[in-house]
């Protein structure tokens, strides 16, 4: 926490890490909120291209596995949006979620879980 006395109006306090902050005896004050929408940029993109490259393994029919590349690459294109949506965010990650705990169980379906987790799991209330 630091603070600024010649901000316009008296002083001004920066406080940076605080969660679930409240003012209280202030007459004037402006919370900026930087929220972390629970996605994992980095990891969203390797998630993406571990769809590409390993779909093919889980055994999904054609449809279906066309359907969550898709959808992996609707969800990067969200996120990486200037502007994203947290609802279609968490619409899109649901259904991957959901695609890829219906397919049958192997060593292609553990990784791309693992990794979706990874990227997303916490929009999706892990």
């Amino acid at each position: 926490m630091a603070s600024t006395d010649n901000a316009p109006g008296g002083t001004s306090w920066n406080i940076s890490g605080s969660h679930g902050f409240i003012a209280g005896s202030q007459s004037n004050f402006t919370q900026n909120n930087n929220l972390n929408n629970g996605v994992n940029a980095e990891n969203l993109k390797e998630f993406v291209e571990l769809v590409r490259r390993a779909g093919d393994l889980i055994e999904l029919p054609e449809v279906r596995r066309e359907e969550l590349i898709q959808d992996a690459e609707a969800l990067e294109a969200e996120a990486g949006g200037p502007t994203p949506n947290e609802g279609r965010m968490r619409w899109i990650g649901t259904r991957i979620r959901e695609t890829l705990q219906a397919s049958p169980d192997s060593m292609a379906r553990q990784m791309l879980i693992s990794s979706f987790e990874q990227s997303v799991g916490a929009l999706l209330g892990g």
